[in-house]
């Protein structure tokens, strides 16, 4: 499924699900922090490759191509209003959405109706592109509040490529449920 925000008349997804956000994109931000990620794959017309910063915080997980402070992800939410980008950043955001405000340890299915979503989101030129995946697996095999949070998530599949990862993540007291 793939989604455009502008105001075209196109249909965008409603879902009101906490996001773990994993943010990989150019030129996004400037700073430092995070611990590691490796994702291999494409989707949503992106490639994902190398990540250099990996931050979770509430329901959240980011992990970046680029350099990222914490103070930085404050526009990270739970739904994003339709037209309108969640930055102004020219970037691409692998988003991964819970039902809770809390990410719990273990495997969980991806899938739009599931307990988890998970979708790329591109944002280029002003406009914003959302490919939801249609099916995977995310599991979080170590998570300790404002300490630490581990995992991996493989075959997400969307309807123009699959992604799959490892990450070791930071906390960051700016990625809270919105």
């Amino acid at each position: 499924m793939h989604m455009l925000f502008e105001n075209v008349g196109r249909k965008t997804r409603t879902a009101g699900r906490t996001t773990m956000l994993l943010a990989l994109g150019g030129a996004l931000f400037g700073g430092c922090g995070g611990v590691s990620a490796d994702v291999t794959g494409s989707a949503g017309g992106v490639d994902f490759d190398k990540t250099t910063q990996v931050y979770f915080g509430g329901p959240f997980i980011v992990v970046s191509m680029t350099d990222v402070s914490c103070e930085q992800l404050d526009f990270v939410r739970r739904n994003y209003e339709v037209g309108s980008a969640p930055t102004e950043a020219e970037t691409a955001l692998l988003q991964f959405s819970y039902d809770a405000d809390v990410m719990a340890e273990g495997p969980a299915p991806v899938d739009i109706t599931a307990s988890v979503s998970a979708s790329v989101l591109k944002i280029s030129g002003g406009a914003f592109f959302e490919t939801i995946a249609e099916g995977g697996l995310l599991t979080l095999d170590t998570y300790e509040d404002e300490q630490t949070a581990a995992g991996s998530f493989e075959g997400l599949l969307f309807e123009d490529g699959t992604l799959d990862g490892t990450f070791d993540a930071e906390w960051c007291r700016n990625l809270k449920a919105r």
